[in-house]
């Protein structure tokens, strides 16, 4: 089937699947944008996200599951989750917002598992924050990849001799810091969203393949960057302070810089901005708190 042919059975698709009477808006199209970049998204996620009225909100969100465009995910005692479905597929490619390719692919929501879903709108909610946080100031998100395009593997010589480790962070994402000089104004993260789930046998492998990889140069062959940092989100306060001791006992110290910690508790929807300031443990040094984009030195005076 040719490109147009695959698209225009989509449109056939979509044009039928609406009930009588339902038209949509150009608001519509902003919201499966938003599942397009952050997946799957709460209730909450949209009304901060797009500032619309809550109650009006969720009154267009139960419309468009009732036409086929969002679905909804139900889990006992939590708040529904919300996912593109089929009939929005076609009009994020006719937005230019999402590839052809798109159309081709096979929703699986009903298929996750509770579990995973949990780790999925744990990265939501940071995703969210940090969007958050930057809509006033000096930094830009210029990037956020997740998705088994990020996944690699490195080769690590230990005790355990030479094997390979995997690289897979939960994303991958890039700031860019307009109070610094082009070309020393970017800087890159990986994610790793802990859910308590990782023994710390696992948790130790993780950072000595990520150390490995920083010190091979395999970041630059991949994505083209100069460096990266390790971000560690967990659940409590001393999970993340246990998981800092850690790293700090496994790594050299010239690497311990690379890896922050932080408790999701430490920042919310409602003071997003506070992922940016010291609330950030380094494996560097305990007790000390970081910013996750420090302030820049001033310029010397009488420049």
């Amino acid at each position: 089937m040719s490109e147009h042919a695959h698209l225009q059975k989509h449109k056939e698709e979509k044009a039928a699947a609406p009930a009588a009477g339902f038209v949509l808006t150009v608001g519509d199209v902003e919201l499966f944008k938003l599942l397009h970049s952050y997946r799957f998204l709460r209730r909450e996620h949209f009304t901060v996200l797009t500032n619309r009225p809550a109650k009006r909100l969720h009154r267009r969100l139960l419309k468009l599951v009732e036409n086929g465009y969002i679905t909804a995910i139900r889990f006992p005692r939590q708040k529904h989750i919300y996912a593109l479905a089929k009939a929005a597929l076609p009009i994020l490619v006719e937005h230019g917002i999402a590839d052809l390719d798109l159309l081709s692919q096979r929703l699986r929501t009903h298929e996750l598992k509770e579990l995973f879903l949990n780790h999925e709108m744990m990265i939501a909610d940071l995703h969210t924050m940090l969007d958050l946080a930057i809509r006033e100031g000096t930094l830009r998100l210029i990037d956020w990849r997740e998705g088994r395009g990020l996944y690699d593997t490195v080769q690590v010589a230990d005790n355990a001799g030479v094997r390979w480790l995997p690289v897979r962070p939960d994303a991958f994402f890039t700031l860019e810091d307009s109070r610094r000089p082009e070309g020393a104004n970017r800087a890159w993260f990986f994610l790793e969203a802990d859910r308590s789930t990782t023994t710390q046998t696992r948790f130790k492998e993780k950072i000595r393949a990520y150390w490995n990889y920083l010190e091979q140069g395999l970041h630059t062959k991949k994505y083209g960057i100069k460096n990266f940092r390790v971000l560690t989100v967990t659940l409590t306060v001393a999970r993340a302070q246990n998981l800092r001791d850690l790293a700090a006992a496994e790594l050299p110290e010239r690497a311990r810089k690379y890896f922050l910690f932080a408790s999701i508790g430490s920042f919310s929807l409602d003071s997003a901005v506070a992922i940016l300031e010291p609330v950030w443990l380094s494996a560097r040094e305990r007790g000390t708190y970081h910013q996750l984009i420090p302030t820049p030195a001033p310029p010397p005076i009488g420049t």
